[in-house]
């Protein structure tokens, strides 16, 4: 039975064209005028056993825009115009002040909807159906692909795990680390990049060194190679800073960790979505990464990248099925896997990974380099709103437009900032965050995610709140009734 109009539903709202109800099918891309349609066709019910599913009906779907389709004219991006349509595919970024992204982002639409599809489809076929089984193991691989593209990698360079912590303890026992070596962290690290090393050298006896990431962009590369030693054996910071929002001189950084024969290790989870990434370019050994935050996934799946060529060097430190080609039951030999598969092992909830294909598939249909464009320009906004208009706020997020990406943080000498946070969504809908942003000091802050979906009211409204909350006057506008979109 072929494919037609009439065995597809599709609704059209507001510009945004979906289907409901279906299983992966066929996927159509035409462009016209500069709009991108994609159509996943309905699969009529008495087809389904006899019709093989494309394998890679999740990732056309990825690599040419959203599973389930989008009909979207970019318009300007320049002015922050143009991502109104993207906007529309948010409902939380609608119904609240939503700048938090830096914790955790909106969930858009399409994501949602490409999930939903593969577990349908699970249900209704079995999910250990060989023919299910072979695709769901298609859009597996095809997440892989499409993650190797995002980071400049190839696919034999990416390993699945569930989150940062998990990936970064793998890297720690890769390596041959104990007693007289070093590993060397950054100060403003978040504890799931501290917490996997602090654990680790109490059993196999090496130490954790902190290096000092605040200042100026050369002041920070000279602080991270006057740390270094002839100890040193792995160097792990943050591409970009959780609390401050400082993207780090990573290409330098790693350049002179490498001239000292030390392996580097990033923690990508601020800055997927969030800066450009380029593994090859930046010169790491591995790269650790989600889509929760800046590119607007769900939370439990990540990534990590290994340079090929420590694939075969570094020992595999967790066993189970999927890391073999083979294995003898007599002599207890287990073949591993020529990449970096032989790093993952045991279930994974495969339909959460179609995600990392969709989210990635969104910002590339905005354009990376307008996302980070815009959120420098959200960031810019944010400073001068604050210097007119709240002079008491410290600003700690960096002015150099080297170091500058979507956070920013302030801190309100005197203010309860974690009642602040409360009270501005209790009254407001405006969901920021506080941070710890001296882990020595305990000092505390707040922080503001400007991601690209932000307007420039909503930066207002946030300063109104602000000023309103510091002369004591309070509000009554209930977080529930919602935000206009």
């Amino acid at each position: 039975m072929g494919m037609t109009r009439k065995n597809c539903r599709l609704w059209a709202k507001e510009g945004i064209c979906s289907v409901s109800g279906t299983v992966p099918g066929t996927i159509t891309k035409s462009t016209r005028e500069g709009k991108t349609s994609i159509l996943l066709w309905d699969v009529p019910r008495q087809a389904l056993p006899r019709r093989k599913p494309s394998g890679n009906a999740m990732g056309s779907a990825a690599r040419t825009g959203m599973s389930g389709g989008m009909w979207i004219r970019r318009g300007n991006m320049g002015d922050g115009t143009g991502f109104e349509k993207f906007r529309k595919l948010l409902p939380a970024a609608q119904r609240y002040t939503y700048l938090n992204s830096a914790g955790c982002g909106p969930l858009p639409k399409p994501v949602i909807e490409g999930m939903e599809r593969v577990f349908r489809y699970m249900y209704e076929e079995g999910q250990i159906k060989v023919q299910v089984h072979d695709d769901l193991f298609g859009y597996l691989e095809q997440a892989r692909r499409d993650v190797a593209a995002f980071l400049g990698a190839s696919p034999e360079e990416i390993f699945f795990v569930r989150c940062i912590a998990e990936g970064l303890n793998t890297v720690s026992y890769m390596l041959e680390l104990g007693e007289g070596d070093e590993v060397l962290v950054s100060d403003q690290e978040n504890p799931a990049a501290l917490l996997p090393f602090f654990a680790a050298e109490k059993i196999r006896g090496f130490c954790t060194v902190k290096f000092c990431a605040s200042g100026g962009y050369e002041e920070i590369v000279g602080r991270f190679a006057g740390a270094l030693t002839k100890k040193t054996r792995l160097a792990v910071f943050s591409h970009v800073l959780h609390a401050v929002g400082s993207c780090m001189p990573a290409r330098e950084l790693c350049a002179a960790a490498r001239e000292r024969g030390v392996l580097t290790v990033l923690d990508g989870a601020q800055a997927a979505g969030n800066a450009m990434i380029d593994v090859k370019d930046i010169g790491c050994d591995f790269y650790v990464c989600s889509c929760h935050k800046w590119l607007c996934g769900p939370e439990g799946i990540a990534a990590v990248y290994i340079r090929r060529e420590l694939t075969g060097e570094v020992r595999v430190p967790f066993g189970g099925v999927g890391m073999q080609k083979d294995f003898d039951i007599d002599s207890n030999q287990v073949i591993l896997r020529d990449d970096a598969r032989r790093f993952e092992y045991g279930g994974k909830h495969i339909p959460m990974y179609t995600a990392f294909s969709t989210t990635i598939a969104l910002a590339r249909e905005i354009g990376m380099e307008n996302i980070v464009r815009r959120q420098k320009q959200l960031n810019d906004y944010c400073r001068q709103v604050f210097g007119r208009r709240i002079p008491q706020a410290v600003i700690l997020s960096p002015a150099d437009d080297r170091l500058k990406s979507g956070i920013f943080a302030f801190s309100l000498p005197g203010a309860d900032h974690r009642e602040l946070v409360r009270e501005a969504f209790a009254q407001e809908g405006i969901i920021i965050q506080y941070r710890t942003v001296n882990l020595r000091t305990r000092e505390e802050g707040i922080r503001v995610s400007n991601n690209w979906f932000v307007r420039e009211e909503e930066i207002d409204k946030l300063a109104d709140f602000i000023c309103g909350y510091l002369s004591g006057v309070r509000r009554n506008s209930p977080a529930e009734k919602g935000q206009a979109g």
